[in-house]
C-alpha cells in the first residue's frame, strides 16, 4: 500500500514542469458588478496544479458498514491543456470506515458453532483514478466539473472476541465530481469538492456487491 502511494507521487513528479503565472487584462465581463469599467484584471491559472485535501465520506448502499468516515484525504495533480479551461490529471485518495456493533450471537455458515460477542467492522479504501476537469471560468473563483475513472483497492475486516476475518480486493472505479476553487494569490488557493465514488469491489463472505460513498473534501492547492 505504501509502495503504491510512493509510485503515484513519483509518477506525478515526472509531469511537473516549471511555469510562471501571468496576469492578463481583458474586457470587463457584461455580467460583472461594474459593466461600465473598461478593463477587468485577473490572474490566469498556471499550467500545473497540485492539491492536498482532507476528506470525509458517507457510505451509500452498504449492508456491511454505515458509519461516516472522517479519516480520509486525497491528493490531486491537474495539468491545464494549453493553459485553458480543460485539465487532465490523476488522484489518489484514502478513507477509513469503522463501526461498532453491540454483542449478539454469531453462527458459523454450517451452524456447527456459534459465539456471543460484540464486533467492530472496518473498511479501508484506496481509490486511484485518472481524471478530466472542465473549469467554467478561471478568475479568482473557479467552479468546475470532473469525471474520474480508475481502480480501487479495499480491505474489509471484522473483529470479534479474539478473532478477525479479513478480505481484500480490487474493483473498477468511476467518480463524477463538482468543485470550487478560491484563489489566494498567483500560486496558492483554497479548494473544495463533492464526489460520488462507485467501485465494483465485492466480497461473497461479507455480502458486499460494491462499495460506494459520497465524499466531501476541502484543502489547499499550489499552482506553477
Amino acid at each position: 500500500m505504501k509502495n503504491l502511494i510512493i509510485l503515484f507521487l513519483l509518477g506525478m513528479g515526472h509531469f511537473i514542469q516549471a511555469q510562471t503565472t501571468t496576469t492578463v487584462t481583458s474586457p470587463w465581463p457584461s455580467d460583472g458588478p461594474q459593466p461600465n469599467r473598461e478593463i477587468y484584471t485577473y490572474t490566469m491559472t498556471a499550467e500545473n496544479q497540485f492539491v492536498i485535501n482532507w476528506e470525509m465520506a458517507i457510505p451509500s448502499g452498504s449492508n456491511f458498514i454505515g458509519e461516516n468516515s472522517y479519516s480520509g484525504g486525497r491528493i490531486d495533480y491537474k495539468h491545464f491543456l494549453n493553459g485553458g479551461n480543460l485539465a487532465i490529471g490523476a488522484s489518489l485518495g484514502w478513507n477509513s470506515f469503522s463501526e461498532y456493533h453491540t454483542p449478539q450471537l454469531y453462527e458459523t455458515a454450517d451452524r456447527s458453532g456459534a459465539v456471543y460477542t460484540d464486533m467492530v467492522r472496518h473498511v479501508y479504501t484506496l481509490p486511484i483514478a485518472v481524471n478530466v476537469y472542465y473549469f467554467f471560468f478561471k478568475r479568482n473563483i473557479k467552479p468546475y466539473v470532473g469525471l474520474g475513472i480508475g481502480t480501487q483497492y479495499s480491505e474489509q475486516d471484522s473483529y470479534f472476541n479474539i478473532y478477525v476475518i479479513n478480505e481484500d480486493n480490487w474493483g473498477f472505479l468511476v467518480k463524477p465530481e463538482i468543485g470550487l476553487q478560491l484563489e489566494i494569490n498567483e500560486k496558492f488557493g483554497f479548494s473544495t469538492y463533492a464526489t460520488y465514488n462507485y467501485a465494483t469491489n465485492n466480497s461473497n463472505y461479507f455480502n458486499i456487491d460494491y462499495i460506494s460513498s459520497f465524499n466531501i473534501g476541502a484543502g489547499l492547492y499550489l499552482e506553477w
